[in-house]
This record gives structure tokens, sequence and C-alpha cells, in this order.
């Protein structure tokens, strides 16, 4: 169904908002941030507004929904350190044991298309609690399981979970916070979609406790914010109507080259950076370093966590000041493309720890490995945080579409398991993760053209008719 037809028939409601919008915009005395300059978007003069909440509850919400996206590469990655012991318990090779994480990967990915719809439409308390009750019982189901088969179905469904649990929390930044301090908020939220996958517990916790425990863990985690979420009241959205085209808005946002382009290239940087460390490294560790899971598990971890901590000091706060700076200097306009400027870094930083990684597996002890990780995590934090903010700048309205092509982006990460391991072997590790990063490299190339022909190509394009009225 095109968008058009669907922006023809918005709800009398909506128009009603829109109206109501546009008038207070227009009587209102500008709001100035602590710089004098004007504040965008515009608060209303009503308290409900989020952008005219107490900065506490601002952060409040802003660690809830990030501990809500970290929990879905956690649930996703909690048992990678113990793969061998789910491997030998199940009677398959550890590449075998690695498809079922891709089970939750893949599901985890493809939900939201029908999650965020439902949330536009019904509100995101109730939507996300159905959420939260998927992935713990998928978790309980992956503990439970006694089979592969099993264990591959639950995790579906688990991944099914988490997938919506992820899909609020970008449109929560948005909503809450003004543009010239979403570089930082939305900064703050990639450390959590990034750092699931590098908590340790998994591997320490397999080793003592068994595989079992490693998916028992998830559901008890998982059940913390189900419970708090619980005590939190909400109101459904009313007078909307959910239609068949709300369903495609996220593929129709593709059709925009300020989000093709970013889509692009953060699902190669997740999956080169992010899934390509979290299937391969328990093998390598195991064949090479002859190292059990509570010790891949802390490598993994807490190398991933540092580098990822360090990319978010140099890159969230760091692209406000940009945004403020170069405002200054063009009369007060705010361009989404000054994003970007930090962009190159990590189209730098990441091929570079690709390439490390790759060269030192077998050739060198295990420390060198965990300093290529650190330096591939900080590109991909200064990549992501840059393009997060980005698309929202550029489609603000559409943050919720664009935050499922994100996602879509982690699940088609699928694919690494069926392709490193056998390119290595046929290559060796050293070409086959060199073949990654020059993949990654030329997929930027195009990103960097958005600094200089972004907004030339966001005129040419148009904007999306549909969610006018946010």
């Amino acid at each position: 169904m095109r968008d058009e037809h669907d922006s023809s028939s918005l709800a009398d409601s909506e128009k009603h908002a829109v109206k109501i919008h546009q008038k207070i915009i227009s009587t209102s005395p500008l709001a100035l941030d602590r710089h004098g300059m004007p504040l965008v978007p515009q608060p209303a003069r009503f308290k409900d507004d989020p952008l005219n909440w107490a900065s506490w509850m601002k952060w409040a919400v802003l660690i809830q929904v990030g501990f809500f996206a970290f929990l879905g590469p956690f649930n996703s990655s909690v048992v990678n350190p113990s793969l061998v012991l789910l491997a030998d318990r199940l009677g398959v090779d550890s590449t075998t044991a690695s498809y079922t994480t891709t089970c939750a990967i893949i599901a985890g990915g493809l939900t939201p298309f029908i999650f965020t719809p439902l949330t536009n439409i019904y509100g995101r308390r109730p939507v996300t609690l159905f959420a939260i009750l998927m992935t713990i019982a998928g978790g309980i189901g992956s503990g439970a399981s006694t089979s592969y088969a099993g264990v591959a179905v639950t995790r579906a469904l688990n991944g099914a979970g988490f997938g919506g649990m992820m899909s609020v929390g970008t449109s929560c930044v948005n909503d809450m916070f003004f543009l010239h301090e979403r570089g930082e908020k939305t900064g703050i939220y990639v450390i959590f979609v990034t750092n699931g996958a590098h908590v340790a517990v998994g591997g320490f916790l397999g080793a003592a406790k068994g595989w079992k425990w490693d998916f028992y863990i998830g559901a008890i985690i998982t059940s913390f914010p189900f419970i708090m979420l619980f005590n939190f009241k909400g109101n459904m959205i009313p007078n909307r109507q959910l239609r068949l085209s709300h369903f495609t808005h996220s593929f129709a946002m593709l059709k925009y080259p300020s989000v093709t382009l970013p889509f692009i290239y953060y699902t190669l940087s997740w999956t080169f950076i992010n899934i390509l460390p979290a299937i391969t490294l328990a093998p390598i560790y195991h064949k090479f370093y002859n190292m059990g899971a509570g010790p891949i598990g802390a490598c993994l971890g807490i190398s991933l966590t540092i580098g990822s901590v360090l990319g978010e000091l140099c890159a969230g706060r760091l692209s406000d000041v940009i945004m403020y700076r170069m405002a200054k200097r063009h009369d007060g306009v705010r361009k989404p493309e000054y994003r970007l400027y930090l962009s190159p870094l990590s189209a730098f930083f990441m091929p570079v720890g690709i390439i490390i990684l790759g060269a030192t597996v077998g050739r060198t002890g295990f420390i060198p490995r965990l300093v290529g990780l650190s330096i591939g995590v900080f590109g991909l934090q200064i990549g992501s945080t840059c393009l997060y903010a980005y698309i929202s700048d550029c489609y603000k309205p559409q943050t919720p579409e664009t935050g499922v092509l994100f996602n879509l982006g982690r699940g088609l990460s699928f694919f690494i398991p069926f392709v490193a391991t056998r390119l290595a072997n046929e290559i060796s590790y050293l070409w086959a993760w060199f073949t990654f990063a020059a993949i990654l490299f030329a997929t930027y190339l195009p990103v960097a053209a958005l600094i200089l022909r972004g907004e030339r190509w966001r005129i040419v394009a148009g904007t999306p008719t549909f969610h006018r009225y946010l």
C-alpha cells in the first residue's frame, strides 16, 4: 500500500494534533538553550510533553530503555563462551551449535517490523510487556530443552521477544531530548546496545553450572525490567487504527539515501565487529589457547567493554559540541550532516581491529587479539553513535521505523557463522579477516559522500508523508 494513500487517510485526531502543534509553535515565544540558540524541537507548553520532563526522569527512562536494549544482545550472546559445552551436550560441532544463536539473531531482527507498528497504535508499555514475556519464556525453554531442535526453536522465541524490547529505545530518546543533546544521549543508549553481548557472566556460569544456566540467567535478569515496567501506569493511544501500510513504513524509508547508506554500513559494522568475534572467539581460543568458557567470556567482555566506553567518550558529547560549533558558524542552522564529521574514525579503527584479529590467530598470545577487539569496537561505538544521531536528526518523526531497520541490520548478521570459519580454513584467518575489513571500508565510502552531498540528496528525495503529526 502506498504511503501517499496512508497519509491522505490520517485519522481526524492526528490532523487535529497537527493543528494544535502548529498553533502552539506559532503563538509561543521561542525557548532557548543555555547558549542562547533556539531549542530544536520547540517544547510544548504542556507539562506532559517529554521534552518538559524533569532531568532525573529523562535519565531514568533513558537508563530503562537502554537496559531493554542491552538485554537483547545479552540474551542472544550469553551462551557464546559456552558454545563448546553446548556442542558437546547436543552432539554437534561448535559451528553448528552457533546456529542456535543465529536463530535468535534472525528472529530479533524481524519481529520489530511487527512490534513497532503495534507500539505506534497501542502504546509502548503493553507491547513491551508482551515482548519481555516472550523473551523470558524463550530463555527458560532453551535451558529446559534436551535436543538441538528444541534449543533452536526456543532461541527463536527468545529472539522474537528481545527484538520487541529493542524496538522502543531510539524513539524514546528522541521524544525526551533536544537536538543539541541527542549525540550524548544517543551514545549512552548505544553503549547499552553494544555491550549487551560483551558481558562475561555466561562463560563462568556455564563452566560452573552448565550451559543451561546461561539461558536461565538471561530469563532471570530479563524478569526484573518486567516487574519494574508492570508497576508503571500507561494508557492506550486513543482514536488510532492499525492499517496494513503501517507494517511497510520501515521499508519505505529505504528509498532515502540518508537512511539506506548508513543502514548498510551499520549492518556490516555490527556483523564484523560484534557478531564475528562473539561467534568465533570461543572456538579459536579453545583450539589455539586451550581456554575454558569462563576465561573466554572474560576476554570478550572486558576488552570490548573498554573499547566501547572509550569510543563513546570520543563520540557522543563531542558530536554535540561539533553540532553546536558548526551551527554557530552558519547562523544557527543545525545540519544533520554535522553528525557524520566523526565517522571517518570508525572507517579507520574498525578495519584495523578486524585485521589485527585475523593476523594474530595462532601466531601470538591471546592478548594482541584482545587489543584488536578493543580497537574494533572503539570504532564501532563512534560509528554507531554518529549514524543513530544522524538518521534521527534527518527523520525524527520516523525514528521508530529507522530503528526497526537498525534492528534488521543486526539480524542480518546471522550469515557470518556460515562463512567466517569456512573461509578462514580455505584462505587463512589473516586473509579472511582482511577481506571482511576491506568490505567494511568500502561500504563506508558512500557514507562519507553523505557529508558532502547528504543535504542535497535529502532535498531531492523529499520527506516521508507518514507521521507528519509528530
